[in-house]
């Protein structure tokens, strides 16, 4: 979560409280000035005004004017109107939307926040607007503008929800862990998540120099309900167009739960107790879509819920697509060890007090696992999460431990929530007056609240009406003026902002100089007050600037047991990122969709359209760089080799197309073309620790030389240049040497090796071959035709005899490459003609089997109407892979002129030495033909392809195709 305002001066808090009426509630649209974030429901805070905060560190970047950036995040020009060139480089604020975008409070926190809003959220960058006003005609007004308010209310707050624990503890992790507590006040020490502890354990709050460093939160209990909370953390630009608060991706599921925790005084009783009791039982939520593992739940939204007297799955609509989140408190009888199992299909998983017991995930038919926890006699949370894909549906859940055998566990000992209603506190009786709601219209234009807010599609047309604003030009305000907006005490009707004496003297030390104001900034000073703008250094450091703050630390870490140190769990530095990562990426990485470190429970928030100019400043600041080399094939085919496990072994740290490393789960290498610029990663390779510090990245070219001089001759910078062809061609490049074994391996020793099954990318009657030269394929026993070749290991057979052996089995090697679809041979009446679309029996075509050399080794049959065909493909051993030499063989009873192969379609074919063909820089082709024919290169249907005349001799004909790749 994330907020707006930076303190120039300590920031200070005063206990106590306003008073607000209780006796009724209803739900209102929330004043957009009030949250830099909505979170904590702490008491009101009351009388002196704690200065305006922006982020946790008490100083800002060097080249970060701390006036400019007041200017810009206080909006003033909304209300001082500035010359296009000014208001282009302070980039204000947009101030958050009203009306049918808004969010929906209640009267009763509306009206202290009305009434003095730093009382109500101290920090907070909301003016009081209505200082200096007489009591009376004050009240009046405030009440005028709540009516008002709620007129244009567009919906309402959404149904109260039943208070869940099991959320509250889901929610009190996600705060903890997900990225808020780097702008926002812990609400619990690290030590108490770390240790278990369970949420409002009586565990000590954050340190005071956390706290004292905070974005302020407000009263979250009385302001809102746990729907609209979580609409609006769901996705905050809604609302909240100007980044500030950024969205974290959460889910409904996820969402849900932190509303809920942060909300979670709405579940008290008056004295302060949990005011849910609890009945016999299992509380269930159900869930309806495609769900790959259980942990996508979290993103999911419910169909429906209830309460069951056991695990079972008895509630479900249907057998696939389904899943459950079951939660109950397990009652332990005594002391002890206990074992719980759980038997699936597809997956779940076991958690007691947070801690996975029995992890049964992913997709697969009925499989049992167990596991054993330490538990004390009394009540436990318990948590079983179930999903299915596809066929029956099975869930079974038990235990056995001290006095008691392995048996389903009883309902007696099972018991839940009631779920009693969350409702906002100090709820009172509303109704929306029209007369009040009119004059409110007017009050809301009059005293400049339009300037900033606009009520996008108000109900029934209730517009306010705009007033122009009595407030002088920039060019000519008066900063020294003590009754204006920067003074100690600012005139009736004047805004009157919770300053320090440190932010007012910024801000006129900047009027002073306002002239300079109409110049663009460098790239480098602007891109660093965009970052300061949008709090980037609360979680990431710049040149030696930002990070976590003191205390704040200690709150990110890693997911599971990753070994990585502070590499893994604490946000990369920014130093030099647009010289680091490619345009694009930048780009992805702020909106939030460039995740690369799983491994990293701090999320990379998205800040909006915001990012798009603060990635091009970023590339303009740091510079370009040197434009990338070309890629040669031969050099990606060594860099698969540095990459294995027989090279450099780059995969006993890091993941490969998603595939887990061999050790601890470092970045994943099939991104790194994508991600980065080729300058950077050869830098980064020859001497790591000098653009990250602290990593645990070795040199492999100690001081220039390298430690495989069996690879290219030991040559550095072939030996990088050639890591970076492999990496830049993603995992298209297929997985390095070693990374996986598949659980039923097909191998091939001293001859080949078919198998017959459904295969990825070959269809439903495929016929894979394994050679032992390291060279596999796929052939189409539907269409007739080769459909798919690659190298290195050849399929995991698991698949198909595990379970329900369901499902296509995936190449297990690498550089894996689909070759044309449909007939491979057909008559065109001209060189322009459309390829056939039909292909296999209603092309004509007939499967004819396959005959086996000595190895072993297939020559597929096939035939048409007018010829028959022996294809035969076989392995070339190579230096590095090997390669096959395809030979096609035809007989005709009657001879065509027209007839052609084709060898190719995709995006380009291109003609290079020794009549060799390069087809989408990937694949090298070769044919050795008859009576002096060459193969042609056409554009057909948006497509390149490639052509090769079929020449016959008397009733035969041959092609003779190379395939390197």
């Amino acid at each position: 979560m994330h907020a707006t305002f930076l303190p120039l001066a300590p920031a200070s808090r005063r206990s106590g409280s306003l008073p607000w009426r209780r006796d009724g509630f209803h739900r209102l649209l929330l004043l957009p000035w009030l949250l830099p974030i909505l979170l904590h429901p702490a008491p009101l805070q009351a009388a002196a005004a704690a200065p305006v905060v922006l982020s946790p560190h008490p100083t800002l970047p060097a080249g970060v004017d701390a006036g400019e950036l007041l200017l810009g995040e206080l909006n003033c020009v909304a209300c001082h109107a500035a010359e296009p060139a000014v208001a282009a480089r302070l980039n204000s604020r947009p101030s958050p939307r009203l009306g049918a975008a808004g969010l929906v409070l209640t009267p009763q926190f509306l009206r202290a926040w009305l009434s003095s809003p730093s009382a109500a959220k101290p920090g907070t960058p909301m003016p009081d607007l209505l200082h200096g006003l007489p009591e009376e005609e004050r009240a009046a007004t405030i009440e005028a503008l709540v009516h008002y308010l709620a007129s244009i209310t567009p919906a309402d707050a959404g149904d109260a929800v039943g208070a869940d624990s099991f959320k509250m503890e889901q929610g009190r992790r996600l705060f903890h862990q997900v990225g808020c507590i780097a702008c926002h006040d812990p609400l619990e020490s690290a030590a108490a998540l770390t240790e278990g502890a369970k949420a409002d354990a009586g565990t000590p709050p954050s340190p005071a120099s956390v706290a004292a460093g905070s974005i302020p939160l407000g009263p979250l209990a009385s302001k809102l309900t746990v729907p609209e909370l979580a609409r609006f953390l769901e996705d905050p630009s809604r609302s909240r167009p100007s980044g500030r608060m950024p969205s974290l991706h959460l889910g409904a599921g996820e969402a849900t739960a932190l509303a809920m925790y942060l909300l979670r005084d709405q579940a008290r009783a008056g004295d302060g107790t949990q005011r849910s009791p609890r009945v016999q039982g299992v509380s269930f939520l159900y869930y309806q879509g495609t769900f790959p593992n259980t942990l996508a739940l979290d993103r999911a939204a419910v169909t429906a819920s209830g309460v069951v007297d056991r695990f079972t799955l008895a509630p479900k609509q249907r057998e696939e697509r389904i899943g459950f989140r079951f939660t109950a408190f397990l009652r332990v009888p005594a002391d002890g060890r206990y074992t719980f199992h759980t038997a699936s299909d597809d997956g779940s998983r076991l958690m007691i007090d947070g801690q996975l017991v029995v992890d049964n995930d992913g997709e697969h038919a009925t499989t049992e696992r167990k596991g054993q926890i330490e538990l004390k006699a009394g009540d436990h949370p318990m948590l079983v999460t179930y999903h299915n894909l596809g066929g029956p549906a099975e869930l079974r859940v038990q235990w056995e431990g001290p006095g008691l055998n392995r048996q389903d566990i009883p309902p007696a000992f099972l018991t839940t929530d009631q779920g009693r209603a969350m409702t906002p506190l100090g709820p009172e009786g509303f109704k929306v007056d029209a007369a009040k709601a009119e004059r409110g219209a007017g009050l809301f234009g009059s005293l400049g609240c339009a300037a900033c807010h606009v009520t996008a599609n108000p109900v029934a047309g209730k517009q306010p009406t705009t007033v122009a604003s009595p407030a002088g030009a920039l060019a000519s305000l008066n900063a020294a003026a003590d009754d204006g907006c920067l003074g100690n005490l600012p005139a009736k009707g004047v805004p009157h902002f919770p300053l320090s004496g440190a932010q007012r003297a910024a801000l006129r030390a900047t009027l002073a100089r306002r002239s300079r104001l109409a110049t663009p900034r460098p790239a480098a000073a602007e891109s660093a007050q965009l970052l300061a703008a949008l709090n980037c250094l609360a979680c990431h450091s710049r040149d030696g600037f930002g990070g976590p703050a003191e205390g704040r630390s200690d709150y990110f870490r890693v997911v599971g047991d990753a070994d990585l140190g502070d590499e893994g769990r604490l946000p990369p530095h920014l130093n030099k990122v647009g010289a680091k990562l490619r345009p694009d990426w930048l780009r992805q990485v702020l909106a939030g969709k460039g995740a690369v470190r799983p491994y990293m429970a701090t999320r990379m928030p998205g800040f909006g359209p915001v990012t798009d100019r603060l990635s091009e400043l970023l590339e303009q600041a740091d510079g370009a760089g040197p434009a990338d080399a070309a890629i040669e094939i031969a050099d990606a085919k060594q860099g698969r080799a540095l990459v294995g496990t027989k090279g450099l072994s780059c995969i006993s740290c890091h993941t490969f197309a998603g595939r887990a490393s061999l050790g601890i789960p470092a970045l994943d290498l099939s991104l790194m073309g994508r991600r980065l610029k080729q300058d950077w990663f050869r830098r980064y390779l020859l001497d790591p620790s000098s653009l990250r510090p602290g990593t645990r990245m070795p040199s492999f070219w100690p001081e220039g030389r390298s430690s495989k001089p069996d690879i290219l001759a030991g040559n550095t910078d072939r030996q990088v240049n050639a890591i970076w062809a492999y990496l830049s061609r993603g995992a298209e490049a297929g997985l390095p040497p070693g990374l996986v074994q598949g659980r039923m391996e097909i191998t091939a020793t001293n001859e080949a090796v078919i198998y017959r099954n459904f295969i990825s990318g070959a269809g439903t009657r495929a016929i894979g071959v394994a050679y032992p030269e390291q060279v596999n394929l796929g052939f189409d026993a539907n269409e007739q035709r080769l459909a798919l070749i690659w190298q290195g290991p050849f399929l995991d057979a698991a698949i198909h005899r595990i379970g329900r052996g369901e499902g296509f089995a995936k190449p297990l090697g690498y550089n894996v490459v689909s070759l044309p679809a449909g007939v491979p041979l057909a008559r065109l009446a001209d060189r322009t003609a459309a390829w056939p679309a039909a292909a296999g029996p209603k092309a004509g075509y007939r499967m004819g089997g396959y005959t086996l050399d000595s190895q072993q080794r297939p020559t597929f049959l096939y035939s048409s109407a007018d010829f028959s065909v022996e294809d035969q493909p076989l392995p070339v051993s190579g230096d590095l892979e090997s390669s096959f030499r395809r030979t096609i063989r035809l007989t005709a009873t009657r001879p065509a002129s027209d007839l052609w192969f084709r060898a190719w379609v995709g995006s380009t074919v291109e003609l290079q030495k020794a009549g060799q063909y390069l087809a989408d820089g990937k694949i090298q082709l070769r044919f050795t033909l008859g009576g002096g024919a060459r193969p042609v290169i056409r554009q057909s249907g948006g497509k390149t392809e490639l052509l090769v005349p079929v020449t016959f001799e008397g009733n035969t004909a041959q092609i003779i195709e190379e395939i390197q790749w």
